[in-house]
């Protein structure tokens, strides 16, 4: 996520697919977004009505493709990224910041 949204600057067009790739994953493997869905779930963190939003949220932008309705690759990456970060804030304790993902 420090990527998509660290330094206030864009990821390069080019990194574009790839991230994407990391958070929606590909048929041998889960991404990033699926693995905290399914961790959120297991651990049944935070309020069940915040929770099943959250995760429905995310299944959304997991069965949207890249370009639809207007929606830009960047656009779709942002909205994995703010998905992912939702559920790693259920998952974190709250006097506990996440440390960035290695890129």
């Amino acid at each position: 996520m420090a990527v998509v949204f660290g330094d206030g600057t864009d990821p390069a067009a080019d990194d574009i697919p790839a991230l994407v790739e990391r958070f929606r994953g590909t048929g041998e493997a889960p991404g990033h977004l699926a693995v905290l869905v399914d961790a959120v779930a297991e651990k049944r963190s935070g309020e069940p009505e915040v929770r099943a939003r959250l995760i429905a949220r995310a299944h959304y932008a997991l069965g949207t493709p890249t370009c639809s309705d207007g929606m830009t690759r960047l656009g779709h990456l942002r909205r994995l990224a703010l998905a992912a970060q939702d559920l790693l804030e259920l998952l974190l304790p709250y006097d506990e910041e996440a440390t960035p993902c290695p890129t």
